[in-house]
């Protein structure tokens, strides 16, 4: 079963980690205007060296709308893969979700020591 520490109000920018999360796992909600910036630190699997995340528009009652997809591996070498997405205007709510896990879209599982997510392009 997959964990992820939350909070309880979504803020702006936070930090969690996230414990055997299999695809298609989905962090908590933020709120954002024109930038989001997912950082991992700390990465581990069953064996892959890689994983891909996409950010999503939370849209109530409506399907969500997907950006594209960055593929994370320098947290499994003892750096921190960093993904960065421009967003429309507006203030809106996002998430981000495992697309695969070492190019496989079922099986193997991920963990993360240190997930944040800054949604500040100034620094």
């Amino acid at each position: 079963m997959a964990t992820l520490a939350l909070a309880p109000i979504a803020e702006a920018n936070w930090s969690s980690s996230i414990t055997a999360a299999s695809v298609g796992f989905e962090s908590r909600r933020w709120a954002d205007e024109q930038y989001s910036q997912v950082l991992f630190t700390g990465c581990t699997t069953d064996g892959s060296k890689s994983t891909d995340v996409r950010i999503w528009n939370d849209i109530s009652f409506q399907p969500d709308e997907a950006y594209d997809n960055k593929t994370f591996t320098a947290c499994f070498n003892g750096g921190t893969s960093n993904g960065e997405w421009s967003l429309p205007s507006g203030s809106r709510d996002y998430y981000f979700k495992i697309a695969k896990i070492g190019g496989s879209t079922f099986g193997p599982q991920l963990s993360v020591r240190s997930v944040s997510v800054d949604t500040s392009k100034a620094d």
